[in-house]
């Protein structure tokens, strides 16, 4: 796991003893700071540059990382069925009065498949799905 800077790596910046390093080297040190056990100040003190600097661009390449794997997943609707239409009697005109209409939730995770039929509020939802997680 010792990766160390070469001459050629480092190329001058725009002050002096400011070195701007190459993408490459900047990538595989992060990428090195990230594996489990690595520690940051030795493998910053084995290549001769600041701690700071490498956590700093340990940062960037994780969020690049998590930046190229959050992605949308495809979705497809099984089985569509027409809206059904509620008739609120005359006299249940108050703002309170929610009507409820019962349907199905059906999530596939890989082979585990959770359906859910009837009137379900949020809450239960949450409680179904917190379980399927753990």
């Amino acid at each position: 796991m010792d990766i160390t800077v070469t001459e050629s790596e480092a190329k001058s910046g725009s002050r002096k003893g400011r070195p701007n390093y190459d993408r490459e080297f900047r990538r595989r040190l992060a990428a090195a700071a990230c594996e489990p056990g690595a520690s940051v100040a030795k493998l910053a003190r084995d290549n001769g540059i600041n701690a700071n600097m490498l956590f700093t661009w340990r940062r960037r390449y994780r969020e690049q990382l998590q930046a190229e794997t959050t992605s949308l997943i495809p979705v497809a609707v099984v089985h569509e069925t027409p809206p059904q239409r509620v008739t609120m009697p005359s006299d249940a005109g108050a703002v309170g009065n929610r009507t409820t209409r019962a349907g199905t939730i059906e999530i596939r995770f890989g082979d585990l498949v959770v359906k859910v039929d009837g009137i379900v509020d949020a809450d239960t939802l949450r409680v179904v799905l917190g379980s399927v997680r753990s």
